[in-house]
């Protein structure tokens, strides 16, 4: 598994070890061909987006509040990186897929409301768990 993390955020060697981490934790160190580009930006609609398929997936995290325009804490921005990560894995497995719409599991998923999405009902129950296993083990590198 390859990723390649983009934009300006502090403590790189702490992201680094933390997308490591996620990514031994969710299963996808074994894979060789997947890859993953994570970016951090000012300007994003939401905290975070996934996009991708079975071989690449494209991670953006905000590093402001798209609501309020604050400054979003590094705290933040990492447990929202643990969610999007769940939606790489989850791309790559082919278990999400948005070719033609919304597919979950091989099923049309285009009339789901947001909060009802099954993608993102694991995805928000995986976020803290995955935080709190992976993150820790990383302040070691903290600046």
């Amino acid at each position: 598994m390859q990723y390649f993390i983009e934009g300006q955020i502090k403590n790189r060697a702490v992201v680094d070890c933390f997308v490591q981490k996620l990514i031994k934790e969710l299963g996808m160190n074994r894979l060789r061909n997947p890859y993953i580009d994570i970016k951090f930006v000012n300007k994003l609609d939401a905290f975070g987006l996934c996009d991708g398929d079975r071989d690449f997936a494209r991670i953006e995290v905000a590093k402001k509040c798209p609501v309020t325009g604050r400054k979003l804490g590094f705290i933040e921005m990492m447990q929202t990186l643990a969610h999007e990560m769940v939606h790489a894995r989850q791309f790559i497995r082919g278990q999400l897929n948005n070719e033609n719409g919304w597919a979950w599991k091989g099923r049309n998923a285009n009339g789901f409301d947001y909060e009802n999405q099954p993608w993102e009902k694991e995805a928000y129950r995986l976020e803290k768990e995955l935080f709190m296993e992976c993150f820790p083990h990383c302040a070691e590198f903290k600046n």
